[in-house]
């Protein structure tokens, strides 16, 4: 078992991350700096590799010397606790943002790319298959990690194959036919790190592609309280029924906890409405749902939104 590092062994820590070339290494990083949900107090190091080879070596490092980390992507389904993280945090760096386009509509993609410009590029090149993505504030390692999906697609209906880096620190390709992938479910390896994914998409008019993607994406504009911080959806949708419309039917729409609200648009949505609500705010309304639903439905909600703690 890892070890999360304490006061005493910043200095250890802090060293450790020096011998390796290829590292960005910041303390202190505000979390709510790093979050679409505004929320959470400092990370002690932020590390960003800058490809792979710089990441393979941290990994076999990190393990080696038993220090726990955490992986972040965009922040975007992601609730990061008000004391903060004491221990490590990964980022892919610029060097995981590239996009490759290969023969027969197969990307070849980093992991740190935004999944939102991704939709909106493809589509204008005139390949379809990720119309429905125009709207994921997620980068795309989280989106394949966590199978994200809308409007009836899923990053697993696109997806090919999968680079990763595994938790002993080597790189390793993985064909979609050896992932059990599955609702919110990508079936990546326990620990490993996506640093790029294949894509399978379809040549199309690129018009009728931008034209899609915008439709959906204006759905959402009006289903979705997207400008305010938010980490989406908070809860996965349990079988024959929509988390959000549990929570409505129990009366919880629009009910204010501190500076956290459950949504008056959409009750699966928590949000900072004014940008001071604290993590603690945030997990009395998400308990509050999970109880209230439980009682009056015997239906167990289960949080879509990571906590980091």
């Amino acid at each position: 078992m890892g070890r999360v590092c304490v006061a005493s062994e910043h200095d250890e820590v802090g060293l450790l991350l020096e011998q390796f070339a290829g590292l960005s290494v910041r303390r202190g990083v505000p979390g709510d700096r790093c979050t679409t949900f505004a929320i959470g107090g400092p990370i002690a190091y932020l590390v960003e590799p800058a490809d792979i080879g710089s990441l393979c070596s941290l990994i076999s490092a990190l393990n080696r010397e038993g220090f726990l980390y955490c992986v972040l992507g965009a922040g975007s389904n992601l609730l990061i606790a008000d004391e903060g993280i004491s221990g490590i945090v990964i980022r892919l760096g610029a060097g995981f943002r590239t996009i490759d386009q290969r023969l027969g509509g197969v990307f070849s993609i980093g992991a740190a790319s935004s999944v939102m410009r991704l939709a909106r590029d493809i589509s204008a090149a005139g390949f379809a298959g990720l119309e429905f993505a125009g709207g994921i504030p997620a980068s795309l390692g989280g989106a394949v990690v966590m199978n994200a999906g809308a409007h009836g697609g899923e990053f697993g209906d696109v997806l090919e194959r999968v680079g990763v880096v595994l938790k002993d620190g080597r790189y390793e390709e993985i064909e979609r036919s050896d992932l059990n992938i599955s609702y919110r479910r990508g079936g990546i390896p326990e620990g490993a790190i996506v640093v790029s994914a294949e894509l399978k998409l379809t040549s199309a008019d690129g018009a009728a592609v931008a034209e899609k993607r915008s439709r959906f994406l204006s759905h959402r504009k009006e289903t979705q309280p997207l400008h305010l911080p938010s980490a989406g959806s908070v809860f996965r949708n349990p079988s024959g029924h929509y988390a959000g419309e549990l929570i409505e039917r129990v009366g919880m729409k629009g009910v204010r906890f501190g500076g956290a609200e459950i949504s008056s648009l959409h009750a699966n949505w928590i949000v900072n409405t004014s940008r001071t609500a604290t993590a603690a705010e945030v997990r009395h309304l998400m308990d509050k749902a999970i109880e209230t639903v439980q009682l009056q439905h015997d239906v167990k909600l289960v949080p879509e939104v990571r906590i980091w703690s």
